[in-house]
């Protein structure tokens, strides 16, 4: 039987949170966590949330149901300063993923054609000029920067 939530440590709770990448932006409240993971466990089970990590592979046997010529891309998403999560949020048709960092991870090749590529944020750069004046600069970056350790394959 599962122990439940108001009965764990608090220590449980903050490495539960931590594990589904749930960051409380006003500091840790046992009484705002616990319903946090509630809620994102009930959005797991209904499929309205999928993890794409390593520990979850059976994300992609759910996919091969509706999907039978299923092609994916094996690749490493990596950190930004800017952006400390440990894992990446894509949606797509309604479904959310949330994808891991630094872990080599099986994406389906739909979702990186259509939202991770497309994921262009313009960024400020300072520039020094050759007066010595500072100009800024607008360029467009990635906003999920990752390798492709394998590209596309079919899953059977």
């Amino acid at each position: 039987m599962k122990k439940s939530l108001w009965n764990r440590k608090d220590s449980e709770i903050q490495q539960i949170l931590e594990e589904y990448g749930i960051e409380m932006k006003e500091g840790y409240d046992r009484k705002k966590a616990i319903p946090l993971i509630q809620d994102f466990e009930k959005k797991l089970e209904t499929g309205e949330i999928v993890l794409a990590g390593e520990k979850d592979k059976n994300y992609i046997e759910e996919l091969k149901k509706t999907q039978p010529k299923l092609r994916l891309t094996r690749c490493i998403f990596h950190n930004t300063q800017e952006n400390a999560m440990p894992y990446i949020f894509v949606g797509h048709n309604g479904k959310g993923y949330y994808i891991p960092k630094e872990t080599e991870v099986d994406v389906p090749d739909y979702i990186l054609d259509s939202c991770i590529k497309d994921a262009i944020e313009e960024r400020l750069f300072p520039e020094q000029q050759m007066n010595g004046d500072i100009q800024w600069k607008k360029r467009k970056l990635q906003r999920f920067p990752y390798t492709i350790v394998k590209h596309s394959f079919e899953v059977e």
